[in-house]
């Protein structure tokens, strides 16, 4: 992982955590996560809005007049709301996805559970998640929520990110370190 996606995610980590402290403080944190799920699932279905609030060349103020008319239709709350401003102010708007995630992870811990990235190289059976969650839950003495996704890139094996903590078993991971290993004995 980059130096430059480890700061990212970091920051992501305290902003979610300072709306997470708030929205608790306020006996909000259920409608503060369906709020963010609804920003969430409009980034990741609408390209040309995530393309627009990413797009450095647009003001703050417009980005700000974008979430206002977006809080509107989506009837976000004054919290989410000033908070989204926050963030744009702040140009920290790109994170916003690192900073849902984080916040559900926050949610799951604060109910029991935690969470696993799961990442692997193609599609797991019900049968295999299932043996990670038994596995994670004894290891951890918690349980867990899977967040599932597949990257072909990895060639073999699993990533499991729990929190900041990354396992990395696969097949590129391995070959990379192998690559560093043979370039200190040359």
């Amino acid at each position: 992982m980059s130096d430059f996606s480890t700061r990212q995610i970091a920051s992501a980590e305290r902003y979610a955590n300072a709306l997470f402290q708030l929205a608790k403080e306020a006996k909000v944190l259920d409608s503060v996560s369906d709020e963010l799920n609804k920003i969430k699932h409009l980034m990741e279905t609408d390209t040309d809005f995530t393309l627009t609030i990413k797009n450095p060349s647009v003001s703050k103020k417009n980005k700000i007049n974008i979430f206002d008319i977006i809080s509107e239709k989506l009837e976000l709350s004054k919290l989410t709301k000033n908070f989204i401003g926050v963030i744009i102010n702040k140009n920290r708007i790109n994170y916003l996805l690192n900073i849902a995630q984080s916040f559900e992870n926050l949610i799951s811990v604060h109910k029991g559970n935690r969470v696993a990235k799961i990442t692997s190289a193609q599609a797991l059976s019900d049968e295999q998640l299932q043996e990670i969650k038994t596995n994670l839950n004894q290891k951890f003495d918690s349980d867990f929520n899977l967040n599932v996704n597949v990257d072909p890139n990895l060639i073999g094996g699993l990533k499991i990110q729990i929190g900041s903590q990354m396992i990395d078993s696969s097949i590129k991971n391995q070959l990379q370190l192998l690559k560093e290993k043979m370039k200190e004995v040359a």
